[in-house]
């Protein structure tokens, strides 16, 4: 799978316009040139709930705190639990560009990237082992891809598909793709998941929205 960092206005206008816009939605952060499309039969979900979601306050625009979030859901009702609770029937992805304080930005490894969501890092999950109460939450580990990614221009990242139960709920598959800039300054993150039977039969669909995922670097 081939994750692509763009260095001409040019060769960015192409890739976006190579595919017929009524098969796809656009996600599209101009300010940070970061991009992915999904299905046009996905929805999106209410932004104010995603900022809910993860610990914003949703009085207050998420540009304002540093993070810039959208997501879309394949479900017939879009939600911000199929992209963040315990489990999700149909996929959904969500896509982060975060700001990076000057004092974290040196906490910011490979692993760092990797546990965003969930603990995949063999240390992470060291941790998770030593917790009792979280250790019978997240149970039954499967770690399906794990590649480094190193497109060139100071860009960094990791692409990691995994699969946890949760809450003893049915399996569900994470894939997900981080990367850093060069001075650490900016995250631009993509997760797609959903359940691994929904994984099994729809994958070709999800691998073709993970591998949209496009940060643009240069002028």
């Amino acid at each position: 799978m081939r994750f692509r960092v763009v260095l001409t206005c040019l060769t960015a206008v192409a890739a976006l316009t190579a595919c017929g816009a009524s098969e796809y939605t656009y996600i599209t952060n101009s300010e940070d040139r970061a991009y992915a499309r999904v299905p046009s039969g996905w929805g999106p979900v209410d932004e104010s709930s995603l900022a809910s979601a993860i610990g914003l306050d949703p009085s207050v625009p998420a540009e304002e705190q540093g993070i810039w979030i959208q997501a879309f859901d394949s479900a017939e009702e879009p939600s911000s639990s199929h992209v963040f609770g315990p489990n999700t029937a149909d996929p959904a992805v969500v896509m982060i560009v975060q700001d990076i304080p000057a004092p974290t930005r040196g906490q910011y490894s490979l692993d760092r990237l990797r546990d965003l969501f969930q603990p995949v890092s063999a240390a992470a999950r060291q941790q998770l082992a030593a917790n009792p109460m979280m250790a019978q939450t997240l149970t039954g580990f499967g770690l399906m891809r794990d590649e480094v990614l190193t497109p060139g221009e100071g860009v960094r990242g990791v692409h990691v598909t995994y699969r946890y139960r949760i809450a003893g709920g049915p399996f569900q598959v994470f894939d997900q793709v981080a990367y850093l800039n060069d001075d650490a300054s900016k995250l631009y993150v993509l997760l797609a998941r959903c359940s691994m039977t929904c994984y099994e039969e729809q994958r070709a669909e999800i691998d073709r929205v993970v591998s949209s995922f496009t940060v643009l670097e240069g002028s």
